[in-house]
């Protein structure tokens, strides 16, 4: 039946983990024999597959290591969710889990009524001003867009209300927005100081729309450090400037890029200037009790037979994330680490003891 389950992912994937359990079924017919009274063979029953899913080589997605990260931006949430405006800057090198510990509590804000859009910057896009917050706002169009036609028409009155005879200036920067709102006539006309100065006050009205006690707004933007010079005065505008509550915006960037003259530090230094809350976290690697326990999960074993690999791989990773996982794939994409089926579930059962020296000389 395991065979012919209709969805791939409860068939066997491998030939191998097949394999295993009939072996399973032959040694159980040896020690057992038939029934006297039936004449049927009878074996003794066993978890069906349970070799085929240990034998699969998969690198866990949750977080290791991170709990105090975790609560950190949380309590933040808490804290914008009775009606402050925040911002919670995450920092590090390259791979050192700044992206996935933001992601980590997105689901856990959307389940706490809150908005959580997200842009990420381009070093390639830095001449196209205000990128990443269009590319954010874009995502909340479309989640509004799911919503009922009741909800849709609520929205489509707070929006107009709010932006008044402006809504063309919002909508020539998402033009998502016009499915809500329908078209809306052209603006008059001003020179560039001014046109300027009214996108700020207009796009402050916008996003007010949103940052509401019901649902509170979490803006996400990743890879600051890329950021051009229009996002960042927009950033300190809508943070800094304006009258905005219930909002938190949530930055990520890599602090060895960004030298004391970087443009983003002078923004943040402007917003703590005008009295907005601004944290950051700065996160360190992971240290070898948590990388134990990352190749422990991902070998599918104890954390005492995982003990020497995860000694060599956190020497030559640091205990950063990202080149963790990517020797860990490396090292079984060439076959370095090996499933032994004939060992069984959670008794050291992929084979890197035997090719540890191997693994040494490899790595060096």
């Amino acid at each position: 039946m395991k065979l012919l389950a209709k969805t791939a992912e409860d068939r066997y994937q491998s030939a191998l983990g097949l394999r295993a359990d009939l072996i399973r079924c032959q040694e159980g017919l040896v020690r057992t024999g038939t029934d006297d009274e039936t004449g049927f063979y009878q074996i003794a029953a066993f978890p069906v597959g349970e070799l085929d899913c240990f034998s699969q080589f998969l690198i866990p997605q949750k977080l290791y290591g991170r709990e105090n990260e975790v609560s950190t931006l949380l309590a933040a949430f808490d804290r914008v969710s009775a009606g402050a405006t925040e911002v919670m800057l995450v920092s590090g090198y390259s791979g050192i889990g700044k992206s996935s510990l933001v992601n980590e509590v997105h689901q856990l804000i959307v389940r706490q009524r809150g908005y959580f859009i997200s842009g990420k910057f381009d070093q390639f896009k830095r001449n196209i001003p205000y990128t990443s917050l269009i590319q954010a706002f874009q995502e909340l169009m479309r989640q509004l867009l799911t919503e009922s036609d009741d909800r849709i028409a609520s929205w489509k009155a707070k929006l107009l209300n709010a932006l008044g005879p402006n809504g063309k200036i919002i909508i020539n920067v998402i033009p998502e927005v016009e499915r809500i709102i329908g078209p809306q006539p052209d603006v008059i006309p001003l020179s560039p100081s001014e046109a300027q100065n009214r996108f700020n006050r207009v796009f402050q009205q916008f996003i007010y729309v949103f940052n509401q006690p019901e649902h509170p707004l979490v803006i996400f933007l990743d890879d600051l450090h890329w950021a051009d010079l229009s996002s960042l005065k927009l950033i300190e505008q809508i943070v800094a400037k304006s009258r905005n509550q219930y909002l938190l915006l949530m930055g990520v960037y890599r602090n060895n890029e960004v030298s004391a003259t970087h443009p983003l530090i002078h923004t943040l230094e402007q917003i703590q200037q005008d009295g907005v809350p601004l944290h950051n976290i700065i996160l360190q690697p992971l240290d070898i009790t948590h990388v134990n326990r990352m190749v422990a999960d991902a070998l599918r074993t104890d954390e005492t037979n995982a003990k020497a690999l995860a000694n060599l791989l956190f020497r030559k990773t640091q205990g950063n994330p990202f080149f963790l996982t990517q020797l860990l794939k490396s090292l079984h994409q060439n076959d370095r680490l090996s499933f032994d089926l004939d060992r069984g579930p959670g008794s050291g059962i992929w084979m890197f003891y035997k090719k540890l020296r191997s693994l040494k000389m490899s790595l060096s």
